[in-house]
């Protein structure tokens, strides 16, 4: 299960595009929570211990963080558009590629916000058998499956415009997210 969050958080980092969308919904008083260790006392409230204030730090940093504009895998063949000589029409079809994309990622934010949120809430409930837990981490799973596959189809796509030297020049470039 520990091996489970950690692929999540790391993924929810990469595809952060869309946590802006999600951290909307978030009680006003969250952030305050987060801050303080403990939980919005929507749920009962506390200290949540462990994972749970891992987790509220973690979401924490992605509602600070995720306000700022996160590079596409799109965008990192952009910024080489002069050194790769991208004609307009590449350029056009890349960047229609990535407004579907991100129009996609978009959409699946809030699902994945909703489905994390109650794994978490499943995981902390004493209450909760295994077998409910590991039902809501295989729920959020599956989106973030779907998430991942919509990001390699883009990325794909995005190779498939350029030329195969385009493509082999554009491998050699050193990128910083």
């Amino acid at each position: 299960m520990s091996r489970l969050f950690y692929l999540t958080f790391a993924a929810l980092i990469a595809f952060g595009s869309f946590a802006q969308t999600a951290s909307a919904a978030e009680d006003p008083h969250a952030a305050h929570a987060a801050a303080q260790g403990t939980q919005p006392q929507q749920g009962g409230g506390g200290h949540a211990g462990g994972m749970g204030d891992m987790m509220m730090q973690h979401m924490q940093a992605m509602r600070e963080h995720g306000r700022k504009e996160q590079k596409g895998y799109a965008d990192i063949v952009l910024q080489f558009a002069n050194e790769l000589k991208l004609s307009d029409e590449q350029i056009g079809k890349i960047t229609r590629i990535h407004q579907a994309a991100q129009k996609s990622m978009e959409e699946l934010g809030p699902k994945m916000h909703d489905s994390l949120k109650a794994t978490h809430e499943v995981f902390l409930n004493p209450a909760s058998d295994e077998a409910a837990i590991r039902k809501t981490a295989k729920e959020h799973t599956s989106l973030f499956n779907e998430l991942v596959e919509t990001a390699l189809k883009s990325r794909n796509e995005i190779n498939a415009v350029l030329t195969s030297d385009q493509l082999k020049q554009l491998q050699t470039k050193k990128v910083t997210p």
